[in-house]
């Protein structure tokens, strides 16, 4: 039971902040990611790309990446696929229009042979880039993010990830 009272009273702590500010709390996007991984597959590959930000102040936020990427096929398992999920923070300029932003993030990669039959790959994965929200209204925006995204699949391999999406601005 203590426990329990702990982290909510460390949720009140962290959440408090958020509920007086003139920025929105939460700021979700979904989009296009397209990645360059070498060493894993050739060239670039295209997927869906969520972002999630959870705004503190009007300075850091919160973010959560979610990458999910077709890699074309091997001979010998078929169909590739990268799903990615990064955790980490983001340093936020917003003095004038355009939200001018730094992400560092830590999280998985993972890779799946759906033809297969069986699971993939799992790796630490660490993102580190920037990007700028443009708004469109007061509740939307269009996001461009340009990453460097890292996965230890056997060795580090490294790839820029280049994603756009429509951000929805939620609460503010």
């Amino acid at each position: 039971m203590v426990k329990y009272v702990c982290v909510l009273i460390l949720a009140i702590v962290f959440a408090a902040p958020a509920f007086a500010q003139d920025v929105a709390q939460i700021e979700i996007a979904l989009g296009y990611g397209n990645i360059n991984v070498k060493d894993v597959a050739e060239g670039r590959h295209s997927g869906f790309v969520s972002h999630q930000a959870f705004n503190l102040n009007s300075v850091f936020a919160i973010e959560n990446f979610i990458g999910y990427y077709g890699m074309g096929s091997d001979p010998s398992v078929g169909k590739v696929q990268l799903f990615t999920d990064i955790f980490g923070g983001r340093f936020n300029y917003r003095k004038f229009g355009p939200v001018i932003y730094g992400i560092a993030g830590l999280g998985g990669g993972f890779l799946l042979f759906p033809d297969y039959g069986a699971g993939g790959s799992n790796s630490l994965a660490y993102r580190l880039g920037g990007g700028v929200d443009i708004p469109i209204g007061d509740s939307i925006a269009w996001k461009v993010d340009v990453s460097r995204t890292s996965f230890n699949f056997e060795g580090w391999r490294s790839g820029v990830n280049i994603s756009t999406g429509i951000v929805l601005k939620i609460s503010q």
